[in-house]
């Protein structure tokens, strides 16, 4: 039986993560910071487990950024029912991260869907190590380079090297404004850490999960033109002198691709260890490929503007865009000014969430039976798609939305 999470499953879900601690840091860390249910940061999603005879036999949660973060103690027997249990969520699965066999098994299922396109698979070697002792003492400052924990002010080049880092990795970016307001949130928490040579960052590295005292390190990047002169090392040696000392975290733990040579001689030099394997694959949704249908709308200004159709309800990739829900039911006896052609408008709106859109259908009152949505992806500030809505608004609602009937 798969159900829910709630909050009198916490302690048991809990209990169940921490058996498999090294592989549910995701879980546990999102879990702590957002709780069971869907917010509006991307990183949180509704929690579900799956129940055997009274025990729980594995936990997941579907993002909302779309990546589907399962423990299943291995078992790849229930990838499908999981995966079945995700097409009741309002977003797609574009992503897995999970041990590495029911990864591989749920990443099957993903890709034999037509309208999905694999961006990373990647089998990790899970490291860890521990914090107790550390012969490992990072260095001061010498040949005009410094490490140093990062601050809020540090944005601006930390946003360079992590960007230019998910472009290798082919790992999709949130929006600019929320990488901004999550990087100053970890800086506060010193949890990102960088090499300077002189003002100019070149190397970082920072803890992308925490949960009691364990932590898991990532985001590990060197500038090109500044890699093999040994900046990760130092600042990781950084990282881990500080994780031990002041946040007096009891073991560090990392993931690195299995064919990444250099980094696991780094890791291990280090004095981290393996200790299992863990499945991250990424990919993109095609839209296109579930309807080719569009329809030309054209508002008060002559603008002409080109939706594309789905019938209602149905599930969207997230981002920002203009939707206008419609009902399929003719020009009826309101004629031609509610009406185009078989579509009747019933609201016109914009979001900077398609994939939040039954939202918006809670909002509707009318008396028209609600069949499709038009939806156009618009990337433009919220003033753009604003006056795109007032502009349609103007010439197929004259007198405003419809009233309850």
């Amino acid at each position: 039986m798969i159900r829910e999470v709630t909050e009198s499953d916490l302690e048991p879900v809990r209990a169940f993560l921490e058996a498999h601690l090294d592989s549910s840091l995701f879980l546990l860390s999102n879990l702590a910071m957002f709780g069971p249910h869907a917010g509006p940061h991307p990183n949180s999603g509704r929690y579900r487990l799956v129940e055997e005879e009274g025990r729980i036999a594995a936990v997941f949660c579907l993002t909302r950024r779309g990546n589907l973060l399962t423990q299943a103690a291995g078992r790849a027997d229930l990838a499908e029912d999981i995966m079945a249990a995700c097409d009741s969520e309002p977003f797609e699965v574009n992503g897995v991260a999970a041990d590495w066999p029911t990864a591989q098994a749920l990443w099957n299922l993903l890709c034999a869907d037509p309208a999905f396109e694999p961006s990373l698979s990647v089998k990790d070697m899970l490291y860890s190590r521990p914090l107790s002792e550390d012969p490992h003492q990072a260095p001061g400052d010498t040949a005009g380079v410094s490490v140093r924990t990062l601050g809020p002010d540090d944005f601006l080049q930390w946003e360079s090297l992590n960007g230019n880092y998910l472009a290798e990795m082919n790992i999709p970016q949130t929006t600019l404004q929320q990488r901004r307001e999550d990087f100053e949130t970890l800086t506060r928490e010193r949890r990102w850490w960088g090499a300077f040579e002189g003002d100019q960052l070149v190397s970082i590295a920072g803890l992308n999960a925490v949960y009691a005292r364990l932590a898991q390190v990532g985001g590990v990047h060197t500038r090109p033109e500044h890699r093999r002169r040994g900046y990760s090392r130092r600042v990781l040696q950084t990282l881990l002198d500080d994780c031990r000392r002041e946040d007096r975290f009891d073991r560090l733990v990392l993931f690195t691709a299995e064919d990444n040579a250099g980094a696991r001689r780094l890791y291990e030099s280090l004095g981290f260890g393996p200790g299992g394997a863990f499945g991250l694959f990424l990919g993109t949704r095609h839209p296109h490929a579930r309807t080719h249908l569009r329809y030309p709308w054209t508002g008060q200004s002559g603008e002409i503007y080109t939706y594309e159709i789905y019938e209602w309800p149905t599930r969207l990739s997230p981002g920002p865009g203009n939707f206008i829900f419609t009902s399929n039911g003719g020009s009826g006896s309101s004629g031609r000014s509610s009406s185009v052609g078989n579509w009747r408008p019933l609201l016109i709106g914009e979001t900077a969430d398609l994939s939040e859109l039954t939202v918006h259908e809670q909002l509707r009152m009318g008396r028209h039976a609600l069949t499709h949505v038009h939806i156009r992806a618009n990337f433009n500030p919220v003033a753009v798609r604003r006056r795109e809505v007032a502009d349609l608004d103007a010439k197929w609602t004259p007198s405003g939305h419809e009233s309850p009937g």
